[in-house]
């Protein structure tokens, strides 16, 4: 038997910080390359193949898009209850609105999950006030990536999303071995 704690990370951030392509990598990293997405699956669930997270962990949810892109959540209620997809480590991205990620916060506690909010650096510096007051809320810790300056091209784009995405598989290691 083990005892284990369920991870909730929420990807905070505008459009075009990065938050589904750094999905997609996760996915290849965690799932061990078994699949490859052009275009992201919403709310799926992924069997986990990494060999030290597989050791407690058997599947991940990917969200896909923020959920303030998709009109048929309705509400954040109404996402948890019928979209939302249970798995021991989920992902889901949310916009700078303060009130919805409260409620994603709320509910992802209802469900037993330990919350984690994801800042992005670039983020933080072009909105600073709205980062701030969601960082204020009752996460159960907070994550920053460093994100530097946009970059000029796709090739750098994805070697600097990759390079965070192998931090947080590193991450969610260490916590899998503490946990």
């Amino acid at each position: 038997m083990n005892v284990k704690s369920k991870m909730l990370f929420v990807l905070i951030g505008n459009p075009g910080t990065g938050k589904t392509v750094l999905q997609k990598i996760l996915i290849e990293k965690i799932c061990q390359d078994r699949y490859r997405y052009g275009r992201l699956p919403v709310n799926q669930i992924y069997n986990i193949a990494h060999p030290e997270i597989k050791r407690k962990y058997i599947n991940i949810s990917i969200g896909n898009r923020s959920y303030q892109e998709k009109p048929e959540y309705i509400s954040v209620e109404n996402y948890f209850q019928h979209h939302f997809q249970q798995a021991d480590i989920a992902f889901i991205s949310s916009h700078l609105f303060e009130a919805d990620v409260a409620q994603i916060i709320e509910h992802g506690h209802r469900l037993f999950y330990n919350v984690y909010g994801i800042f992005w650096s670039n983020s933080i510096i072009v909105n600073h006030p709205e980062n701030s007051q969601i960082s204020a809320l009752n996460w159960d810790e907070r994550l920053i990536i460093e994100n530097p300056a946009p970059a000029a091209d796709e090739a750098t784009i994805d070697w600097q999303l990759n390079l965070i995405a192998e931090n947080l598989v590193t991450f969610i290691v260490n916590r899998t071995s503490i946990s």
